[in-house]
C-alpha cells in the first residue's frame, strides 16, 4: 500500500486479530473493537463503537459477521453486542467490509447509507480459503475415524472450489473417491481424473458403503431419505456455510456421526487465512480509492 489510512477492525476470531496486526504493520492507523481478549501491538483498542468508527476510512467487520440470530461474531470479546447496534454506530457513507453477510444486514446497511461489501463473496478470498478448509477437513477425518484415508471410500458432495480441491487431495492420498455434481461438464472432469460420479439430485439409496462423506453444498441435499441409507460407522463432515447441507429434521442411523465444520480456515490456519483476507481487503481498498 502506498498511503496510510485510519481503519477500524471489529470482532471476529484470531484471524481478525492477525488482520489488524498486518494492517498496522503496513503503516495504517488501526483501531480495534470487541477484540480485547487478544490485544494487538500498535493498535488502539476502543471500547465504544461510535468512538472507534469516528473519522475512519473503512470499518472491517468479521467473517462471519453474525453469531447466532443477531449478535456480532466476537469470540475474543468479553462482552456480547447486538449486531444491529454495531451497524447503527457506523457513520453514513463509510465503506464497511464484512464476511458471509445475511440479507438483513445488507438491508440495514442500505437503510443506514453504508457502502457494505461482502469480502467472502470475492473470488480471490474464496479460492484461497479453499486450501485451509480442505486441510482442516482432512484433519477432522483423520482424527474422527479409526482408519486411514488411503483406501477409505469417500464421497464429496459438490464440485465447486472446495469440493474440487478436496476431491483432488483425497485422490492423491489414494482414497476411493466419488464426487457428486449436477452438470455434464463436471461429470466429465471428475471421470477424467479417475474418480466416480453421482448426481447430487439423486442421492437417495446411493450412500451405502461410504466411510466418509464431505458435503460442500450450502443447501439441504442430505435429508432423511438420503441419510437413511448410510452404513455405520459413516462419518459425515458438513463444510457448507449456513444453513449447511443437512436437513434440520434428518436423523442418522445408529453408529453414524455428523460434524458441522464451520470456519475451518480460522481454526486450522488462522495466519494463512488472515493473509488471504488482508490481500482481499487491500484489493477492495484500491478499487474504492482509499489507498
Amino acid at each position: 500500500m502506498n498511503q496510510s489510512a485510519t481503519l477500524a477492525v471489529v470482532g471476529g476470531d484470531i484471524r481478525q486479530a492477525y488482520l489488524a496486526g498486518l494492517l498496522c504493520a503496513d503503516g495504517h492507523t488501526v483501531r480495534t473493537f470487541a477484540l480485547e481478549r487478544h490485544p494487538i501491538e500498535g493498535c488502539a483498542a476502543v471500547s465504544d463503537p461510535r468512538s472507534c468508527f469516528a473519522d475512519v476510512q473503512a470499518v472491517i467487520l468479521p467473517l462471519p459477521v453474525q453469531h447466532g440470530n443477531s449478535q456480532l461474531n466476537a469470540p475474543l470479546s468479553n462482552t456480547t453486542y447486538p449486531l444491529i447496534d454495531v451497524l447503527d454506530a457506523i457513520p453514513a457513507d463509510t465503506i464497511t467490509l464484512a464476511g458471509s453477510v445475511p440479507f438483513w444486514v445488507h438491508a440495514r446497511a442500505v437503510q443506514n447509507n453504508l457502502h457494505l461489501i461482502d469480502y467472502l463473496a470475492r473470488d480471490e478470498l474464496a479460492i484461497r480459503n479453499a486450501v485451509p478448509t480442505c486441510e482442516g477437513a482432512l484433519q477432522l477425518a483423520m482424527e474422527q475415524t479409526a482408519h486411514t484415508i488411503q483406501q477409505s471410500r469417500c464421497l464429496v458432495i459438490g464440485y465447486g472450489r472446495i469440493g474440487a480441491l478436496l476431491a483432488h487431495k483425497l485422490h492423491a492420498l489414494d482414497a476411493q473417491v466419488t464426487v457428486s455434481a449436477r452438470s455434464p461438464r463436471d461429470f466429465a472432469r471428475i471421470e477424467t481424473q479417475g474418480m466416480q460420479t453421482l448426481d447430487t439430485r439423486q442421492l437417495t439409496g446411493q450412500l451405502a458403503g461410504f466411510d466418509i462423506i464431505f458435503n460442500t453444498v450450502p443447501a439441504p441435499v442430505l435429508g432423511a431419505a438420503e441419510l437413511a441409507g448410510l452404513t455405520p460407522p459413516c462419518l459425515v463432515i458438513d463444510l457448507a456455510s449456513m444453513p449447511g447441507g443437512i436437513a434440520p429434521e434428518a436423523k442418522l442411523p445408529s453408529g453414524c456421526c455428523i460434524l458441522h465444520a464451520l470456519s475451518l480456515p480460522g481454526k486450522v490456519a488462522p495466519l494463512t487465512a488472515a493473509h488471504a483476507i488482508y490481500d482481499t481487503v487491500c484489493n477492495i481498498f484500491h478499487e474504492e480509492g482509499i489507498l
